[in-house]
């Protein structure tokens, strides 16, 4: 029976925890004790915050034991898959062979968007190397609704992160880099595309995503059964569309901004009828 690797690439606000969740439910999926492992961007990327984050909780855990305490063993393990990738090989070649019923297991991060080519096939090799299959998984969302989703997600947690309401602070933040850089799906294509064969990876749209033939395809990719979704079960919607909330000018702009972005995705989806489920693509496409 064919083991295979979920390597979830994003896209934040994208439908990642929602499509985890049905997964995790199969008796045919091992998905360990997270969705987010938050391994390679810790290890690769510098700026990304889950680096202090992951090292912190894992030094929190290791002050627990010197005092006598019980530690989250979770924290330690995630800190040595940080300093040695070939625990994280290991770790979730082990939940595959658990079981015989086990096919998939996965780590679904929505930060990997941001690695390199290189890390890509170092993922892939990795996993070769121990007999395991790996697929990639990249959901996409508007670019002007999916920054607009993660600027009202941020806000809501912490109401005083922004001196501006949310609607405003697109206008502010759709240039800045924590925002563009997972927003440039062009980017994190081309890497994935120069790693894996177009039939190892899914391509996929938020707008797309609660349908049953979407759902089937991505099962089909990881050799899973399908089962009826429970749409009803929809995490992190937002509460309405950004080319609803925003002024036209403003969705222009940030559409403009990320025309390139909108030309891939249409390219490598053109049975997709982008202007319908991307509004923001009337004025670039």
């Amino acid at each position: 029976m064919r083991k295979t690797f979920l390597l979830g690439v994003g896209a934040q606000k994208a439908g990642t925890t929602w499509l985890h969740r049905y997964l995790a439910d199969s008796r045919e999926m091992v998905p360990g004790y997270r969705k987010e492992y938050h391994v390679f961007d810790s290890s690769d990327l510098a700026d990304e915050p889950w680096r202090e984050r992951n090292l912190d909780m894992a030094q929190a855990e290791l002050d627990h034991l010197r005092a006598g305490e019980p530690a989250d063993p979770a924290h330690l393990h995630r800190a040595a898959m940080i300093a040695d990738d070939e625990f994280y090989f290991d770790y979730f070649t082990g939940l595959l062979h658990s079981r015989p019923r086990f096919r998939v297991t996965g780590d679904v991060t929505p930060e990997y968007a941001d690695l390199s080519a290189e890390r890509f096939a170092a993922i892939r090799d990795g996993f070769a190397r121990r007999r395991v299959r790996t697929v990639a998984v990249f959901l996409l969302r508007d670019p002007v609704d999916r920054i607009w989703s993660q600027i009202r997600m941020q806000e809501g947690r912490r109401p005083a992160r922004f001196e501006h309401p949310a609607d405003q602070m697109v206008e502010r933040l759709y240039d800045d880099p924590r925002y563009e850089r997972f927003t440039r799906y062009e980017s994190t294509m081309e890497r994935l595309e120069a790693v894996w064969e177009r039939d190892a990876i899914h391509y996929g749209l938020y707008e797309q995503l609660f349908r049953e033939e979407e759902v089937r395809a991505i099962c089909d990719l990881l050799g899973m059964q399908f089962r009826p979704p429970d749409f009803g079960k929809v995490a992190n919607v937002s509460s309405g569309k950004a080319v609803e909330a925003l002024p036209d000018a403003v969705v222009q702009r940030v559409a403009t901004y990320f025309e390139a972005t909108y030309h891939a995705v249409a390219e490598r989806l053109p049975d997709t009828d982008l202007a319908r489920l991307w509004p923001s693509s009337r004025f670039v496409l």
